[in-house]
């Protein structure tokens, strides 16, 4: 009798289970499609800012194109909605690269210290989570100017030097030249996947002759390239950068970072 009785339990158990499974499935469904609606920020084009200045940004994201505002943690920065509408979306991926857009003028005061800028787009189904404006207040700032598509035409760096750029098109390739003394260490970073940008990038140095010096394809834990080298020999060098799978576009961006090594 006592056996019976456990058993008649467990079947209880297990008939309560299976009629709750239904539900689950539901609010799981819900919960999905809640996120799938969600608008956010995929990237922002340029990635940077600096201080001191208005500078006119892209952001790409889903369900932008009814903004009402994009607002700073940092209540000294001030953020005004130019443009605002559908995105063009390469090779169909609208997920990773966003199908709206908003065009934004970030005014930044002087004096600046912040290495990065968290803001939110604000609209009526919602806020998105915070995405990162890179702020760079100690080295100059460049754009990068196209045609640098070989040593010919390579564009001319100094050290330090960052260069907002972008890899427009596949198989596109951005070349760099600088100065170098023989002993002299630098450092030369990508800022790119960590940022939202698809740019998987591969860094090279050569020497005057063509030579390779070094190059660098991910760092240990991202995509984006960090090439430290130790000069040979004084001269004239050509730093390249492309994506490692020969893809380009406009979301495609980066901000590429040279300096001296600490």
């Amino acid at each position: 009798m006592k056996k019976t009785t456990h058993s008649l339990v467990f079947v209880t158990i297990l008939a309560t289970l299976v009629s709750l499974l239904p539900f689950a499935a539901l609010a799981q469904k819900k919960k999905s499609a809640t996120k799938k609606d969600e608008p956010r920020v995929t990237m922002a084009i340029p990635l940077g800012v600096r201080p001191g200045a208005t500078t006119k940004i892209t952001v790409r994201g889903i369900k932008l194109d009814g903004a009402t505002a994009l607002r700073f943690t940092n209540d000294k920065v001030t953020a005004k909605i130019v443009a605002k509408g559908a995105a063009d979306v390469p090779d169909k991926n609208a997920d990773k690269v966003g199908d709206t857009q908003l065009v934004v003028e970030v005014t930044l005061p002087a004096g600046l210290s912040d290495a990065s800028l968290p803001f939110v787009v604000v609209t009526p189904a919602g806020e998105t989570k915070p995405h990162a404006l890179l702020v760079e207040s100690k080295f100059p700032v460049i754009a990068e100017k196209e045609p640098n598509d070989g040593f010919r035409q390579a564009q001319p760096i100094a050290i330090p030097q960052v260069v907002d750029g972008l890899i427009e098109r596949p198989r596109d390739v951005d070349v760099f030249h600088f100065e170098g003394k023989a002993g002299q260490q630098l450092v030369f970073e990508v800022l790119a996947a960590r940022y939202g940008s698809g740019l998987d990038s591969i860094l090279t140095l050569y020497d005057s002759d063509g030579q390779q010096v070094a190059t660098n394809d991910d760092m240990s834990d991202s995509v984006d390239s960090l090439l430290k080298v130790t000069l040979p020999r004084t001269g004239t060098y050509f730093l390249s950068l492309i994506d490692a799978h020969d893809q380009g576009g406009p979301e495609h961006v980066y901000r590429l970072v040279a300096r001296a090594h600490k």
